[in-house]
């Protein structure tokens, strides 16, 4: 995506913006916009055998926004940072993109 940005000179640009925070002799720095998703479900998913208590969303608050990391399993989970600070994957049919 393309994006208005201001060059060293202070001068506008309209190079992408990774493009343009690059410097040279140093590392490259881009700002990567984070992707929010919105709990839809804090419905159990995770049936472990022989355990009376079904697991999976026990620090998701439904209706929260969080951010999600990445998407793994072939597209059916989200890696987000639950309610305790720890990035767990969760279904992704459980959240919805704000």
């Amino acid at each position: 995506a393309r994006c208005s940005a201001l060059n060293r000179y202070g001068e506008r640009s309209s190079r992408p913006l990774a493009r343009s925070l690059r410097f040279p002799g140093r590392m490259a720095t881009t700002w990567q916009p984070a992707t929010l998703v919105r709990c839809v479900s804090v419905k159990p998913w995770l049936v472990i055998p022989g355990d009376d208590e079904p697991g999976g969303c026990h620090d998701l608050t439904l209706g929260k926004i969080y951010e999600c990391l990445g998407v793994e399993g072939r597209g059916s989970f989200v890696r987000i940072v639950d309610d305790s600070g720890e990035d767990y994957l969760y279904p992704l049919s459980h959240f919805r993109e704000v």
